[in-house]
């Protein structure tokens, strides 16, 4: 699956009937929220360490959204990606202090710094507030790639048309991130079928990144669109296949494919990642059952 922004998705885990995001973990530990942040910020540029803000998002109370917004308008343009990051995923699925932290994230958007405005876009992505939308599409054009990338991943699984239209857009755009988020998002994000949608992944094919094209292959082969057997069938002979072209060989369940993702299987070395290996022998069942 792909990954995110900000301070990452997190894990719900368990159920609880009065509290439906409860967990064991979270509930048992006495670190104070501030303390939780303060590590998150000074960690953040760290290659090296990777700290979590999941404790802040799953109590996703009145303090937590007093840090955060706090955060949020420091002059430091560090605190205010942290800000950003904070308000991104209060409360989880509930959604606590939805509209408070819409309202504060908004102006984030106009931030002089390019780094604040992306935590700030993928941030009112995580709150999906549909009323974002047309502020989220005001950022499309924006200089910055992270920017754009983060309107693609804000942006994905929104039926809306004009977030469709800058989807589309942002499939053809400069920045190799950009585009492949983009592609996933129309390819897979989303079950509508346009002759718009489709025409975008079929330029998608042609894409220089691997994992582009293969977004594009796996958006096509949903929709059932057999201008995508050609490009697998490209792809499955290449020194390196990609997961996506895989996956994509098995949606469209050719028996044209099946030699390729055998032989995929017959020379792949002990090392291979498990799930690959899963991948590929699923998609070589498929096709093989295919006639």
């Amino acid at each position: 699956s792909k990954g995110s922004g900000g301070s990452g998705r997190s894990v719900r885990e368990g159920s609880n009937r009065l509290n439906p995001r409860y967990d064991e973990r979270f509930e048992n530990d006495p670190t104070p929220s501030r303390d939780v942040v303060e590590v998150y910020r000074g960690d953040i540029d760290d290659d090296e360490t990777s700290s979590s803000l999941a404790l802040v998002h799953y109590r996703g109370g009145l303090d937590e959204f007093e840090i955060g917004r706090n955060f949020a308008l420091s002059p430091d343009p560090l605190d205010r990606v942290v800000g950003a990051d904070v308000l991104a995923q209060l409360g989880w699925g509930d959604q606590t202090f939805l509209a408070e932290t819409v309202h504060v994230l908004i102006p984030m958007l106009k931030d002089e710094d390019s780094r604040v405005v992306a935590s700030a876009v993928i941030a009112l992505g995580y709150r999906g507030d549909p009323q974002t939308i047309p502020y989220l599409i005001g950022q499309s054009t924006h200089d910055d790639g992270d920017v754009r990338f983060g309107v693609c991943y804000a942006l994905a699984g929104k039926e809306d048309p004009e977030a469709i239209k800058t989807l589309i857009r942002l499939s053809k755009d400069p920045d190799t991130s950009v585009r492949d988020w983009s592609l996933f998002a129309l390819g897979s994000q989303t079950e509508l079928d346009s002759a718009e949608i489709r025409e975008a992944l079929f330029e998608g094919l042609q894409d220089p990144d691997c994992e582009a094209r293969g977004e594009a292959m796996v958006g096509l082969a949903n929709r059932g669109d057999l201008r995508a057997k050609a490009a697998i069938l490209q792809e499955l002979q290449r020194d390196e296949v990609g997961i996506l072209c895989i996956e994509a060989a098995g949606k469209m369940a050719s028996h044209e494919f099946a030699p390729y993702l055998k032989a995929l299987l017959e020379f792949a070395d002990s090392d291979v990642d498990p799930y690959l290996r899963r991948v590929t022998e699923k998609s070589l069942e498929a096709c093989s059952l295919h006639d």
